[in-house]
């Protein structure tokens, strides 16, 4: 993430998919080498599970492999580039405009913007075929004469078939029988501020020789009135993702505003089954800054076409077509500045593209959403401005895709103490075989986003009977064990003092009974504490006197516990040096409430330390130092 506060350009981020973000990402600073270079991706992997690649071009592209998203980053000085984003045959390119050429060989090939990680080479229609025919496009530009500023991408339907055909007024290519989706760029595409016409042919049956037209003046223009005063596109994306053959191919253009953007659909006039377009927009007002920090709303838009490309779009937003959702975002550190990115998915549109605001903390900001049966998950994180001047995410929540309906209100928190482990799904410690398989998101917020941070140390240890079997310092664990019966204990620590002033150091320790599964798996029979303390905007509960703090506990899901035998919670003002043991109250709705007694020393934050055991042998023992701040 980048913070717009020092550059007023929002960073945008390619999602595939619609899991919450597990882990933060840091957008590197990188000089812009000649986009011709016939260079390969340049890829990385840091150990907190994201890989960055840098293109041809010099943008940096952030994969996360095991949820699909992708962000992208351009270059300094490349922050009104155009970017095309093509997934066809389990691969997915990113093209920056100013490097189409490149892309189709003349600088490394579509390789050299390839972020799927598979060494093969690209299936292209000239590796051979068995059935052929020619393809010929030819090329208008928008005063109606052939033009060489075009480039043509054919997308197989039936196959595994890339095709790049451009950089000239007339292309022919020979490809296999079959049905092909053709897209169509006419622009300059070296000039950023220059009008672009995306051309689509949804569905192109080749059984025999065939020519097609592609003429820019068809296209009309595209755009959109969010139905808000003075508010400002920050991403507009127009994308098409057909799903006719065996697997989805989707191709969509990521720019910054609406100018000068002309869409037209090529070819069959009735419904395609199976395909669905979309145009998608995201607005908010900017500051004296130039930039989009502190803006008060924002607007996030997502509407479908099905069956066909449209030939242009107009669209003006009335009162009451949005949902209203209220985003209360707290602090965890003084000082910190945010980002946040909402992302949308809707039936027949698998993935879109999605932009991060900055945010002041703590800040209140209204977000007006597309309603109806489009999905919406977030992606949030608290960064900080490093003494070299970069700006460095410390933790990043995500949440689940969920819909909202128009005209209503809705109300979410984000940041809020206290940050610690949480179960998401069923599979954080599961036992396959005899084979293990561990994983706890360590710094989720009270309100249940997933959550990850940067941190100075990091560790999981398992032992079977005793006898260390596995370590990690990656966030997760995979190890073998002896199979039987047996007791297996987990351990995950993690510390952030350099980073944050809250969690600073957060532990679990499990131990539990556990046998090689008759068939299939079985999910460790794990505990958690949550504590849901009132805290107001900087995480902050008062220091006077009692403090009632509410809490629960949880199984993993999916899981065989025991039943809850002993809760315990001690507290410390002292970051852990010494421990008071406070009064549990068992609550009628199955939760608990700990008394802790406020010490009259002075004591500027405050510490919980929470065990457990259950009927089955089961117990936890879960450690969070400085878990709330204290106040004054």
């Amino acid at each position: 993430m980048t913070n717009p506060s020092r550059s007023p350009r929002p960073r945008r981020l390619s999602i595939l998919g619609a899991a919450g973000l597990t882990f933060p990402v840091v957008a590197a600073v990188l000089s812009a080498p000649s986009v011709s270079a016939a260079t390969a991706p340049t890829t990385t992997g840091p150990a907190t599970g994201f890989e960055e690649t840098v293109l041809a071009s010099g943008d940096t592209v952030t994969v996360f492999p095991e949820e699909g998203h992708v962000s992208v980053s351009p270059a300094p000085g490349r922050e009104d580039v155009r970017f095309t984003s093509v997934r066809s045959g389990g691969r997915h390119l990113v093209l920056p405009a100013d490097a189409r050429a490149a892309a189709a060989g003349a600088g490394g090939g579509p390789e050299a913007y390839d972020l799927s990680g598979t060494a093969a080479p690209m299936a292209l229609a000239d590796d051979g075929c068995g059935e052929c025919h020619e393809l010929r496009i030819r090329h208008v530009g928008p005063d109606g004469e052939p033009t060489d500023g075009a480039e043509s991408l054919v997308l197989g339907l039936d196959g595994d078939v890339l095709e790049f055909a451009g950089g000239s007024a007339e292309a022919a290519l020979t490809l296999p029988e079959g049905r092909y989706m053709l897209v169509t760029d006419i622009t300059d595409f070296s000039d950023p501020d220059a009008d672009w016409h995306r051309l689509v042919h949804p569905l192109l049956a080749l059984d025999g020789d065939s020519e097609v037209l592609m003429d820019a003046t068809t296209t009309r223009p595209v755009g959109t009135d969010p139905g808000v005063e003075d508010a400002e596109a920050a991403l507009v994306e127009v994308g098409v993702e057909n799903r006719r053959g065996g697997a989805p191919v989707s191709v969509s253009l990521q720019t910054d505003d609406f100018s000068g953007l002309h869409t037209a659909q090529v070819g069959p006039a009735e419904t395609v089954d199976g395909l669905t377009s979309f145009v998608a927009s995201t607005w908010a007002h900017r500051g004296d800054d130039g930039g989009f920090l502190g803006a008060p709303s924002s607007h996030h838009l997502l509407d479908t076409v099905e069956g066909s490309f449209p030939t242009g779009y107009d669209r003006t937003v009335a009162p009451g077509d949005l949902a209203v959702l209220t985003a209360d975002h707290l602090a965890q550190t003084p000082g910190h500045g945010a980002t946040k990115a909402l992302f949308g998915t809707a039936p027949g549109v698998s993935h879109t593209a999605t932009v991060f605001l900055p945010h002041t903390l703590p800040s209140t900001t209204v977000h007006h959403l597309e309603a109806g049966e489009v999905m919406w998950s977030s992606a949030f994180g608290e960064n900080r401005v490093e003494d070299d001047g970069t700006v460095r995410d410390v933790t990043a929540l995500g949440s689940v895709p969920r819909s909202y309906e128009a005209g209503e209100e809705y109300a979410e928190r984000w940041n809020a103490s206290v940050i610690g482990p949480m179960f998401l799904w069923s599979e954080h410690g599961v036992r396959t075989g005899d084979e293990l398989w561990f994983g706890m998101p360590m710094y989720s917020d009270q309100d249940r986003h997933q959550g990850g941070s940067r941190t100075d140390s990091s560790s999981i240890r398992l032992f079977q009977d005793g006898a260390l079997v596995g370590e990690s310092s990656t966030g997760h664990l995979s190890a073998d064990l002896a199979p039987g019966d047996s007791e297996l204990r987990v351990e995950s620590r993690t510390t952030r003092e350099s980073f944050s002033d809250l969690s600073t150091r957060v532990e679990a320790v499990w131990t539990v009974s556990s046998s090689t599964p008759e068939s299939g798996q079985e999910r460790l029979p794990l505990w958690l504490v949550r504590y849901q303390p009132d805290v107001d905007a900087r995480n902050t509960v008062d220091a006077r006197g009692l403090l009632r703090l509410p809490f629960s506990v949880e199984s993993q899901p999916g899981s065989a516990p025991g039943r809850v035998e002993e809760v315990t919670v001690e507290a410390s003002a002292d970051d852990g040096r010494t421990w008071d043991q406070v009064r549990v109250v068992e609550r009628g709705d199955g939760g608990y409430t700990a008394l802790v007694r406020l010490p009259r020393r002075d004591g500027e934050y405050l510490s919980l330390r929470a065990r457990l055991s259950d009927s089955e042998g089961s117990t936890l023992e879960q450690t969070i130092i400085r878990a709330l701040r204290l106040s004054d």
